[in-house]
């Protein structure tokens, strides 16, 4: 279940990011910069539950994984800040749309346990 809200909770992320990155209207960027926020919430929560799970297995991946996960939290609020200022780099979208599916890739090989 934690697993699944994870994914979705990453998805939803990434989709209103792209969306939010892409408005003209100042309003609405705060506006999914506060959805984004929710979300981010949510893949943090599920995180850490499904890090507790996995912590005796995988404790470097995960402490690892968390440090990004703070990287892509950082970068998320420094690119929509940058945003209602109407300066943002490409190359801060660039390192987000690496980072979330490393990330995604890294959780699915902790999740379904590939590193034995």
């Amino acid at each position: 279940m934690w697993i699944t809200i994870n994914y979705l909770c990453w998805l939803a992320l990434l989709v209103n990011f792209f969306v939010g990155i892409f408005q003209k209207i100042k309003k609405r960027v705060i506006y999914s910069m506060m959805i984004s926020r929710f979300f981010y919430w949510l893949v943090i929560i599920s995180s850490v539950v499904i890090g507790i799970r996995s912590f005796s297995r995988h404790p470097y991946v995960l402490i690892i994984l968390a440090i990004i996960l703070l990287i892509i939290i950082a970068l998320l609020e420094t690119i929509y800040g940058r945003k209602q200022d109407l300066k943002v780099s490409k190359k801060y979208v660039w390192e987000i749309s690496l980072l979330i599916p490393i990330v995604i890739i890294i959780q699915t090989l902790i999740n379904f346990d590939f590193w034995k």
